[in-house]
């Protein structure tokens, strides 16, 4: 037995273990200024709506410490009507510039490069050739994509896992049934018949014991059982705690915010998927078109081979510029099929992303290169962050994580207190002809303190950490999502300004390959020139054309950077505008 000064120690012990509680650092998130108050969203914005209506269809296709704290920087993300600085110069919203559009043809095959007796020239190791459009590509993506399928099953772990947290605010029924065989003696360390004597034995004999027993003896101040018969134990009851020092409370509240975080990570995904086969299906475009520039600089050195032939034969050239136009001629046949090559790979690219068989071959069902705006050149870059802080799924998806956290720390000191729980039980026991039955309600109460309270504590402070982690790791993220929105805002203003000056190139390479022409014609120019402006005129068309395609990837990033792409987006013609704030 202890003694009462014991006893006291004990309880001194336990309270000194719980004081370490209040020597844990104040949690850090909890003053961490993650982003500016959003502005209000406007509901009926057709963009957000689209977007949502992506998330939607997608779900439905497959279901079928303080001190260290660095202050968060500025975002610059504003709602006012500032000037913008996206639009070129005196150009509308919608205005296409002309020569900001290039028309190609399907290649004759008489006009590639075969790369063996074997193979199709065009579709190469492919089996068949479908043509697909953007609006095309996207909406099978939204159906087949493996990273939105993955994304999904991750989404349905969370849910069921926040379903079952749920379930521990509910009773744990327990049934359970167990027969013995014995047969032996139990010995007892008291004399069953020393108070009651034969009465005693005699009312022993009515008792589930006796009914179990053979024979009941007694010497002095022992008594043995022999028991050879079966022995019955059924019980059915539950159990409920409660109380658990609110693991079970914040534990579910703990799952909620993660099963939200990765719904929004299954957002992000379908972002994500929806700017990739943009990308893709603008690269297959680009090596479409830069195919068709090949083909169209390999005629014209044919054609210039077969002048310089003739003009050698008739004693008007020299064989040095006969063997100058076979060299070019050469050069611009390995461009070509280096290019038929090219144009198959960005097909198989977009096959990958698309989840298609990768036997065949993809084109583009367009004849028409030409720049297609996306976001509204009247809008700020203030604007532009606004509508990213607003909308991204990634920043919301960090808060989620952020929130969670800080539910954890309440799990995490759970340890540091009592447990309560409520149970009561009815058991059967007995031989079989003999059951009788007995009913019991408990109440316990439990207070377990691991390590002298050490082991919860630290875990606390652990947890305490995890959750400035996760708050950091928030504010990164938006310094990340800023960061992504003003190099794509960036980008689309280079771009814009390249697909003039590469215009601006064409024309002038074309000016001087017909001067070269007729130069040489006239006698007053060589070969060579014509070879260098040949080759010039070549270089500007396919730097038209992928100043074009940069720039139509430049609007579609930066629609993803917003967080509102979606289909529509992509497809429709309709800007992103201020009406999205």
């Amino acid at each position: 037995m202890f003694r009462k000064d014991h006893l006291w120690r004990l309880f001194i012990v336990g309270a000194l273990s719980l004081s370490l509680l209040k020597c844990l650092p104040v949690c850090a998130e909890d003053q961490v200024q993650l982003r500016p108050a959003p502005a209000a969203v406007n509901g009926s914005g057709s963009a957000t709506k689209s977007a949502k209506s992506d998330f939607d269809e997608h779900l439905k296709n497959l279901m079928r410490v303080k001190r260290a704290q660095p202050t968060p920087a500025a975002t610059g993300a504003s709602s006012a009507d500032t000037a913008a600085a996206m639009g070129a110069p005196n150009q509308s919203a919608t205005d296409t510039a002309a020569g900001d559009e290039i028309t190609i043809s399907a290649p004759r095959l008489e006009s590639l490069i075969s790369v063996n007796e074997f193979l199709n020239p065009f579709s190469l190791d492919a089996a068949t050739s479908t043509p697909i459009t953007l609006k095309n590509a996207l909406d099978i993506g939204l159906d087949r994509n493996l990273d939105l399928a993955i994304s999904l099953t991750q989404t349905k772990q969370s849910k069921f896992s926040y379903y079952s947290a749920l379930g521990k605010f509910l009773p744990d029924p327990t049934v359970g049934f167990s027969e013995y065989f014995a047969r032996g003696h139990v010995g007892l360390p008291f004399n069953i018949f020393a108070a009651q004597g034969n009465l005693a034995s005699g009312a022993l004999g009515n008792t589930a014991l006796g009914g179990a027993a053979s024979t009941i003896s007694s010497s002095g101040r022992d008594s043995t059982v022999t028991v050879n018969r079966p022995f019955i134990v059924m019980h059915a009851g539950g159990e409920f705690y409660a109380y658990r020092g609110g693991s079970v409370l914040f534990g579910a509240l703990q799952a909620r915010n993660t099963y939200r975080a990765r719904t929004q990570g299954e957002r992000a995904t379908l972002s994500d998927t929806l700017l990739t086969i943009a990308q893709n299906y603008y690269n297959l475009v680009l090596a479409d078109t830069v195919l068709q520039i090949r083909i169209d600089a390999v005629r014209t050195s044919e054609e210039q081979l077969r002048r310089n032939q003739a003009r050698f034969h008739s004693g008007l050239a020299t064989n040095l510029e006969v063997l100058q136009s076979k060299t070019q001629l050469s050069r611009d046949k390995q461009a070509l099929v280096d290019q038929q090559i090219e144009r198959r790979s960005a097909a198989i690219t977009l096959s990958n992303t698309l989840n298609l068989d990768l036997g065949g071959d993809l084109k583009p069902a367009t004849n028409v290169v030409q720049k297609v705006r996306l976001i509204d050149p009247h809008l700020s870059v203030g604007q532009v962050l606004q509508m990213a802080i607003d909308h991204r799924p990634e920043l919301k998806e960090y808060e989620q994580l952020r929130l969670a956290a800080k539910k954890a720390i309440v799990v995490s000191t759970s340890g540091l207190q009592p447990t309560v729980s409520l149970s009561g039980q009815a058991y059967g026991i007995g031989p079989p002809s003999n059951v009788n039955a007995l009913g019991v309600f408990a109440i316990n109460a439990n207070w377990r303190l691991k390590g002298l309270a050490t082991v919860d504590s630290m875990e606390a402070v652990r947890a305490k950490w995890e959750a400035r982690q996760a708050a950091l790791q928030s504010q990164k993220e938006l310094q990340t999502v800023c960061s992504q929105v003003r190099n794509s805002y960036l980008k689309i203003l280079d771009k814009e300004r390249n697909i003039a000056e590469a215009s601006n190139e064409v024309t002038s390479a074309a000016e001087e390959l017909r001067l070269a022409e007729l130069r040489k014609t006239s006698g007053l120019g060589i070969n060579l020139d014509i070879i260098t402006a040949q080759r010039d005129y070549t270089q500007a068309r396919v730097s038209k054309a992928q100043a074009i395609i940069d720039y139509n990837i430049a609007q579609a990033q930066l629609l993803h950077d917003t967080g509102q792409i979606s289909i529509a987006g992509l497809t429709s013609g309709r800007l992103l505008s201020k009406s999205d704030l």
